[in-house]
């Protein structure tokens, strides 16, 4: 041993344990441990195995540290020698460690000193130790690849990630380009109001808001997992309180407009699907858990070298050092033999179908858990909001914001787009239970994501009708792709009650087929209320807004024949939300019994 200062304190067989007890009990260990009295300690430990492959094994496993990929330089450290980066003892120690595999023994070398030990005289100490233990030691040295950040994965993770860039993100711009692009809106106008502005510091606040409280769940897990209670997570938590629960809570755009409701159904354990809607809650989760777990496990094993470990023979794991006696075992085996038989790709492949697979399986559950129109209104004591819409339009999709969607897995979801009718019926129902007709030759026994769903039967003009006076707000779909005559019959009857509040929503589409749709509308709205009538029509007014408001969101009609408009420079979830929550504001004016319901 180098050094005269050092003396022997202790030897005799090895009494430690390693990462794996199994190689324990068939490699025979045997230390020898020396001290100074500046205190420090230096020790060897050999281990004699049955074969070479154990040794190595043994080894590799001993160097399996997480701390390991710090990388530390050290020139004078011998090939085929691991050294160890520094560990930070709790008695405020540190120690070295350099190991090897020779023949079929595996060797540790290690040596520990006061803090206040310089470091690089530490490393070169160890080296020195190794150097003079390789000679004691028979047999040809085992050549182990260091564990090391691969390569190939970081190649394998760079290829989605320019594919994105590539092809998806182009795709994606070009089907949203509508909402990138501006819209024209109307100045100088007591009528109409631009909320462009208001609703990118909604976004703002409510992105922020979003980031805070993602902070303090993920220091919440690490303070669970860690157990450290210390000063700083307990700092962190409370500025991630602040910042993500106390202050947005005092902000008007968020109290206000930002009130996403989840759009979805209660569980009915006495209905007929009940048995389909748990199980399509649980298997989602199982199936998401699953793809998320394969992928970090497969990252995790490439990232740290494990295809290159004694472990792998001929491409799969050896089940001499891998015994299966336990589900985690199973999977570190399948995850082993991935990795040696060269399956990344198709485990990136897997795990991101496995992940949007629970997706899809969440909103189908979801679509089966809805309440029809009937049970909706008997879960709520408020008056309903009828929803009428052109049922062409029920395909209608745009960009949403992932913080204002339902669930965790929809939220981590690859998908940008939603269905509108969902995006607007989670902004209006803060008002009520939203109701719609289902379409007649709808049999199915889900129903789509959105409105609470109610059958008419052939006298439906009536049952429209009784609809409408009893709700609170009547929206309509006003860009639909075709003026239907059932349209027409709707917008008379909504005609024949001017009382009754009525809010005209334009859809996000291309500038063009916007006008083009918005015009056709207001043409079919001159055919109501005919010219035998002594009152005016309630559309009348709308041929103002015909040739200057792409822009338009929401119209807002309590009666008469003005209309209230919102609108912004882009159509976006947030825009869409600010415009109805202004318009909500509007409403409570003028029937406060709509703000003491919130």
């Amino acid at each position: 041993m180098p050094g005269s200062s050092l003396r022997l304190v202790s030897e005799g067989p090895w009494e430690g344990k390693t990462e794996t007890k199994w190689l324990m009990d068939v490699c025979e260990g045997w230390q020898r441990t020396w001290r100074s009295r500046t205190g420090e300690e230096a020790q060897a430990v050999v281990w004699r195995c049955p074969s070479s492959r154990d040794a190595a094994t043994l080894v590799w496993f001993d160097t399996f540290d997480p701390d390991f990929f710090e990388h530390p330089t050290n020139s004078r450290a011998l090939p085929g020698v691991w050294l160890t980066p520094e560990v930070r003892y709790v008695s405020g120690a540190r120690s070295r460690k350099a190991l090897f595999a020779q023949g079929n023994r595996a060797v540790r070398v290690s040596l520990r000193t006061p803090a206040e030990g310089r470091l690089a005289a530490l490393a070169e100490r160890v080296t020195a130790m190794a150097a003079r233990q390789t000679e004691l030691v028979p047999g040809e040295r085992a050549r182990l690849r260091r564990p090391e950040y691969s390569q190939g994965m970081v190649a394998l993770l760079t290829m989605p990630v320019a594919g994105y860039f590539v092809y998806i993100l182009p795709w994606r711009v070009i089907r949203t380009r509508h909402v990138w692009r501006f819209y024209r809106v109307r100045r100088a106008d007591p009528a109409w109001r631009d909320v462009s502005r208001a609703a990118l510091k909604l976004g703002a606040l409510v992105r922020v808001r979003a980031m805070f409280r993602v902070f303090g769940f993920f220091v919440l897990f690490l303070l669970i997992a860690t157990r450290n209670l210390t000063m700083e997570p307990v700092v962190m938590l409370t500025i991630a309180f602040v910042g993500g629960w106390l202050l947005p809570g005092r902000s008007r755009l968020l109290k206000r407009a930002w009130q996403p409701r989840p759009v979805r159904g209660r569980w009915d354990v006495r209905g007929e699907h009940a048995w389909v809607v748990r199980g399509c809650g649980l298997a989602s989760l199982l199936i998401y858990a699953a793809g998320l777990a394969l992928f970090f496990l497969f990252y995790i094993a490439q990232l740290s070298g494990l295809g290159d470990s004694p472990l792998i023979d001929g491409g799969l794991p050896t089940g001499r050092y891998l015994q299966v006696d336990s589900f985690g075992t199973l999977m570190v085996f399948v995850v082993l033999a991935v990795v040696g038989l060269g399956a990344g790709s198709a485990v990136i492949v897997l795990s991101g179908l496995l992940m949007v697979g629970g997706v899809l399986i969440r909103r189908l559950g979801r679509s089966y858990a809805l309440k029809d129109a009937e049970a909706a209104q008997q879960d709520s004591a408020e008056p309903p909001v009828l929803y009428l819409r052109s049922f062409t339009d029920d395909s209608a999709t745009m960009p949403s914001s992932a913080i204002a969607r339902t669930s965790v897995l929809e939220r981590a979801s690859f998908a940008w787009r939603q269905p509108f009718e969902e995006i607007t019926v989670r902004h209006v129902w803060a008002l009520g239970p939203v109701i719609a007709a289902s379409h007649p030759a709808d049999t199915r026994s889900r129903s789509d994501i959105g409105a609470a769903r109610m059958r008419l039967g052939r006298n439906w003009q009536s049952e429209i009708e009784a609809k409408v006076l009893e709700s609170r707000l009547v929206v309509v779909g006003a860009t639909p792709e075709a003026i239907s005559e059932g349209l027409l019959r709707e917008l008379e009857i909504l005609d024949r009650h001017p009382s009754v509040p009525v809010a005209l929503v334009l859809a996000p589409l291309a500038k063009h087929e916007l006008r083009r749709r918005w015009h056709s509308f207001i043409d079919a709205t001159t055919t109501v209320g005919g010219s035998g009538t002594r009152r005016h029509s309630r559309f009348a007014e709308l041929r103002a807004h015909r040739n200057d408001v792409t822009g338009a969101l929401v119209l807002l009609n309590t009666g008469g024949t003005k209309w209230l408009c919102w609108g912004a420079r882009r159509r976006t979830e947030f825009t869409f939300a600010l415009a109805w929550g202004e318009a909500r504001d509007a409403l409570a004016a003028i029937r406060p019994e709509v703000r003491e319901s919130w």
